[in-house]
């Protein structure tokens, strides 16, 4: 797949909908689509990889970073600080690439209202609330109290989902994926 250029890709929505699956199959799937590695101040879950899925750095010098402005946009989320650095952006499209951003609700909606770049964005939406219960269950990786707040969380973002570009709803992977690629083709 080939992705015209200069675009920032923004695939957003609750935990447990499908963004990072998404992300995946759009990297391996195209030559010149970047992946943006935000920033976070939480701790690295088991199956997560340093530099592939985020840079995992300490609070301080997270607010380091916030002072330099090294991001695009930052916003602390579920207790810790997660952000997206602006200089890897910047040197990609340097090379007439777009970048794929997974990022939550906040952290799109203030790219979106930014104008820094051109943007398309996604609102990558479960089935149903259950539906996305039951996959944050089946991850394995939360206990039930953080469960049950993303959840609560979910049905806020959820609504916002009004001011994304597209709506996507996750009830089968391989056709919300098709239907993200078409789109992004069509740019």
């Amino acid at each position: 797949m080939l992705v015209k250029g200069n675009f920032l890709i923004i695939i957003s929505g609750p935990s447990g909908a499908g963004k990072s699956s998404i992300t995946s199959k759009l990297l391996s799937s195209s030559k010149n689509l970047d992946f943006s590695v935000s920033y976070t101040t939480r701790e690295k879950r088991i199956n997560e990889h340093e530099s592939n899925d985020y840079i995992y750095v300490s609070r301080e010098k997270f607010e380091e970073l916030i002072e330099t402005n090294s991001f695009l946009e930052y916003e602390i989320v579920h207790g810790h600080y997660y952000g997206t650095p602006i200089q890897p952006i910047k040197e990609a499209m340097g090379f007439n690439h777009s970048v794929l951003l997974d990022i939550d609700v906040k952290g799109a909606s203030t790219i979106i209202n930014t104008n820094h770049f051109d943007c398309v964005s996604f609102f990558i939406r479960p089935p149903s609330i259950e539906d996305l219960h039951q996959r944050l269950v089946n991850r394995g990786d939360m206990k039930d109290h953080e469960i049950e707040k993303r959840v609560a969380e979910a049905k806020n973002e959820i609504m916002k989902s009004k001011y994304f570009d597209h709506l996507i709803v996750n009830e089968n992977f391989e056709d919300c994926f098709n239907e993200i690629k078409r789109i992004i083709v069509g740019l």
